[in-house]
Parts: C-alpha cells; structure tokens; sequence
C-alpha cells in the first residue's frame, strides 16, 4: 500500500512537471521580448523540430516579417540544420502566417514549410504545433 501512494504521488509530481517543461519548448508570439531575432530563431527551431524530430545543429540564416495585407503578417525564416546523423547539411524555409489584426494577441493560422531534405516531413506534428503556438500565446 506505501508503495502504491510513492506511485501515485510519482505519476502527479509528472503530469504537473512535464507540460510546464514543454511549455518552454514553444515560443509564446504575444510575449516576443525585445530581440525579434532571438524571438525568430526560437520559432525556427520549434518548426524544424517538430518537422523533422531527429534534427539538430540549428543556425538562423535569415528571417523577415513581411505584412502581406492588413491584419496578416508572414514570419518567413531560413533555418540551418543537420540530420540524425549529423553529416548532412540541410535548410528549412518555414513561414509562420500570423493573425496580427489585434496588435497584443497574435495568433498563427498556418505553417508552411519546405526544406532540401527529400525524406518527408511531419505534417501532422506542424498541425499540431499551430493549436500549440495559440496555446502558449493565451
């Protein structure tokens, strides 16, 4: 009976731990902070990771917000990155469609994404990782 309180207390001390950890994964695009680079870079990276999970090596290599009509912005970026074994140079061209009629509340519509790699990326993890962008923004 001890040991099944030690279990229960183990598994809630997770559940409450987990999602604040993966809640710093996720960049919040209503809190930017003062470095649009920096902001933009996290970006990136969340995108990149989410596409392709085995990646690492990051670099920024280019980013530019871009309104494109009145209340819709394009957040395009180029990210450097290398693939699971780490030899392979590739580049990501993501861009983030951002919902920026209300100047404090930004909210993503869409990911789109391409990159040089030819294996597939996920994009049912980028589907998810927009719900995740919003969530972290409220």
């Amino acid at each position: 009976m001890k040991n099944m309180f030690k279990g229960v207390a183990l598994l809630c001390a997770a559940v409450l731990v987990v999602p604040a950890a993966r809640g710093d994964d996720v960049p919040n695009f209503n809190k930017r902070g003062d470095s649009d680079k920096d902001f933009a870079k996290r970006v990136g990276i969340a995108i990149v990771k989410k596409a392709r999970p085995t990646t690492k090596d990051f670099t920024l290599q280019d980013y530019k917000f871009k309104e494109t009509k009145p209340g819709r912005t394009e957040l395009r970026l180029e990210i450097g990155y290398k693939g699971a074994t780490g030899f392979t140079k590739y580049t990501a061209k993501p861009v983030v469609v951002i919902d920026t009629s209300d100047k404090d509340k930004w909210e993503v519509v869409r990911i789109d994404y391409e990159d040089n790699n030819r294996l597939t990326y996920s994009r049912k993890n980028l589907e998810n990782l927009v719900k995740e962008f919003n969530a972290a923004s409220k």
